[in-house]
């Protein structure tokens, strides 16, 4: 039993590898995986539908773009499950956390497994803050100035309004404060 769950998570691990950029997948795909498994084993919740959603969580930004990839993504991770005979409960999960993780006011996460895909969604990009710098630089033409408050103010805005569980912003707490000292001194010059 346990081989065949871990088969079918290996099989969307490489269909979502497969769709997502090398860099975006190592950068943000990979590090929402981890946070979202060490959140899982914390708080005692089942471990391979969080991976399976943190796995999947992103799929309509990998495949159609940024704009309302929330929504694009309910859509081809529930045809993906489907053709992988998950069940019905595992893909009402699963497609709850793609809909909320992106913690907008109107559609926050109901469940602890989407509260934790939301919170290691938002934990990845701290671990990876040059990331966003080059991400910004190479999809939208910005300036250096609008680039850096885009991620100024994003970072901010996840901190105070998607880290939300108490364990996650624990252990981030060192890294953001890091961060911050690093960004509000660049601020100044600005």
């Amino acid at each position: 039993m346990v081989s065949c769950i871990m088969d079918k998570l290996n099989k969307i691990r490489e269909i979502v590898k497969n769709e997502t950029e090398e860099d975006y997948w190592k950068y943000h795909i990979a590090p929402v995986v981890k946070y979202a498994k060490k959140l899982a084993k914390i708080l005692n919740v089942d471990e391979e539908i969080t991976e399976l959603a943190a796995l999947i969580h992103d799929i309509g930004k990998s495949k159609f773009g940024s704009k309302d990839h929330e929504i694009t993504g309910i859509k081809e991770a529930e045809k993906i499950l489907k053709q992988n005979n998950y069940p019905e409960d595992i893909i009402k999960e699963v497609l709850h956390c793609i809909r909320t993780h992106r913690g907008k006011e109107d559609f926050p996460p109901k469940t602890i497994i989407a509260k934790i895909i939301a919170n290691a969604d938002a934990m990845s990009h701290i671990d990876v803050l040059p990331f966003h710098f080059y991400f910004n630089t190479k999809f939208k033409k910005y300036s250096f100035e609008k680039i850096f408050n885009l991620v100024y103010d994003k970072y901010k805005r996840h901190w105070n309004k998607k880290i939300t569980l108490p364990e996650a912003r624990k252990m981030m707490q060192e890294k953001y404060r890091a961060i911050r000292l690093v960004l509000d001194s660049t601020k100044e010059y600005l």
